[in-house]
């Protein structure tokens, strides 16, 4: 098997300009086609962006995914740092913060054969 069978290809390259605004766009949780729209792409650079954002591995969904993860990381960073200069309660927040982590961690690592309830 070929490496580029193995890779998606690009179909839409971002500018860096347009590679921060979808990060930013992605961390205000908007949609592919809205992040297209606000980019002010043409009806084919809109196609080949949505395209890239629902295939893993492309550029444009990395994008995504690292405005997504960059919203629920900042703030807990912050609280991370507070915590460690010996605030108390933002050591509570992390403490909640850090079991929600744990749990979308765990599900994520679930096949879907273990989240199915016998009845």
């Amino acid at each position: 098997m070929a490496k580029s069978e193995l890779l998606p290809a690009d179909l839409f390259s971002p500018t860096e300009d347009q590679a921060e605004d979808i990060r930013r766009l992605a961390a205000l949780g908007y949609r592919p086609a809205q992040m297209a729209a606000a980019l002010k792409l043409d009806r084919a650079e809109s196609l080949m962006f949505q395209r890239d954002a629902a295939t893993p591995g492309t550029s444009v969904a990395a994008l995504i995914r690292q405005g997504v993860i960059e919203t629920a990381a900042l703030p807990q960073m912050s609280l991370q740092s507070a915590a460690s200069k010996g605030d108390v309660d933002a050591f509570a927040e992390l403490q909640k913060a850090l079991r929600r982590n744990q749990f979308t961690n765990l599900l994520d690592q679930m096949d879907d054969d273990e989240l199915t309830v016998y009845q």
